[in-house]
């Protein structure tokens, strides 16, 4: 962190987070009720010498209120450095973010690079077993408009990732535009408000308030525990805009923007053994696991392949061998009933190399969830269309 962002964050308001008020109320509390005892005790006894056992019992809550002070200033000061997309795009609670930390799913990089005016500082990544998300600060760029108030979309020309000196991973990233799935699969604004598609101006949300973007990256590598306490690098060059999937030069900036970090991450997870069949389809789910920032099932169901005409580009029929699908995963259903139906995000699907029996199925959570709450995993019967709940098979996992 530069001296800018060090003024800054002490010079801005610091919200408490909920869980570190509550404990160090309880804290205070308990000092306030000890201190009041030594006061009777002093002047009831003011004769005699304090017991030992007590003056230590005093000592001791006196540091442990120390410690929790200490561990408070360091909590808050981490919230201050919490990406604003990565919070809102994973729809992360405060209780979340401080149990994250304590888990050890996040890591604070906090590093800044400027070339040519433009500042991009690498914020945070959180990571768990089979996924990793990344965030960076973009500042100092005009993002250019049509005459219509549209904003172009921002892009870096090229991003280059290392992960413990390898590329072994698949990547996802973009800049944040302020939208997200809504509970009917339509994208929304991350405060939930619905897009106006009459209003005039941009759709996207490119640009924050304080004029600065954010960069949000997802990797992934179906390998468990791959990205667990490894070496990052990233290296962006060249900033612009894109349009039609080509980048474009006429508001470049040129510059590369290197950064490295470890990722540390938790392989914190529910992990449940199963034998439930999904209907008459043939496929029976044997093994899962639930994270907070990721679900991983496998299915028992034996390979198949159909054949599938088409045509080609003179309209002659041609037929194509393709592989029989098991029912997608969809998410999960809450103890409360809470359905989250479009909760799988990035990741993938299919069979192990060497064995055709078993198939996969690892993805990446939209919003972070609390693992003790789920209480089945959701498939879909069907892949297109809208969905009620007779349209999915529920896997009780608690």
């Amino acid at each position: 962190m530069n001296e800018r962002d060090t003024l800054s964050v002490l010079q801005s308001d610091i919200v408490i987070p909920e869980i570190v008020q509550e404990k160090a109320n309880m804290a205070f509390q308990e000092i306030h009720e000890m201190n009041a005892i030594d006061r009777r005790e002093q002047k009831n006894n003011q004769m005699q010498r304090r017991k030992p056992h007590m003056r230590k019992r005093g000592v001791i809550l006196f540091v442990a209120a120390a410690v929790l002070a200490l561990g408070s200033i360091t909590v808050l000061a981490a919230y201050q450095n919490w990406s604003k997309s990565l919070s809102e795009e994973l729809r992360i609670t405060e209780k979340q973010k401080t149990e994250l930390q304590e888990e050890g799913a996040v890591a604070f990089a906090m590093q800044s690079q400027t070339q040519n005016g433009v500042t991009v500082t690498a914020q945070q990544s959180i990571t768990d077993n089979y996924f990793a998300h990344l965030s960076f600060r973009v500042e100092g760029y005009d993002l250019p408009k049509d005459a219509q108030g549209n904003y172009a979309e921002p892009c870096f020309e090229n991003i280059n990732i290392m992960v413990d000196k390898g590329t072994d991973y698949n990547m996802l990233g973009s800049f944040y535009d302020g939208l997200v799935t809504g509970p009917e699969g339509r994208a929304v604004y991350a405060d939930g408000s619905p897009i106006d598609y009459d209003a005039p101006g941009s759709l996207a949300r490119f640009v924050r308030d304080d004029g600065s973007m954010e960069y949000l990256i997802t990797l992934y590598n179906g390998e468990k525990g791959y990205f667990l306490n490894k070496e990052v690098s990233v290296e962006f060059e060249n900033l612009g805009t894109v349009s039609k999937a080509e980048y474009l030069k006429e508001h470049e900036v040129t510059g590369k923007w290197s950064f490295q970090w470890n990722l540390q991450g938790t392989d914190s997870r529910k992990e449940y053994t199963l034998n439930e069949p999904l209907g008459d389809t043939g496929a029976t789910v044997i093994k899962a696991e639930v994270s907070p920032i990721s679900l991983h099932v496998e299915y028992n169901f034996p390979y198949q392949t159909y054949m599938e005409t088409g045509f080609d580009q003179d309209g002659n029929p041609i037929e194509s061998e393709q592989v029989v699908e098991a029912p997608p995963l969809a998410g999960v259903k809450l103890k409360d009933g809470t359905l989250y139906q479009y909760l799988c995000g990035s990741g993938s699907e299919g069979y192990y190399p060497d064995d055709k029996n078993t198939y996969i199925a690892t993805f990446a959570n939209d919003r972070i969830i609390d693992t003790n709450e789920v209480a089945y995993l959701v498939f879909r019967k069907k892949t297109d269309g809208l969905y009620s709940e007779s349209d999915f098979y529920f896997v009780p996992v608690n």
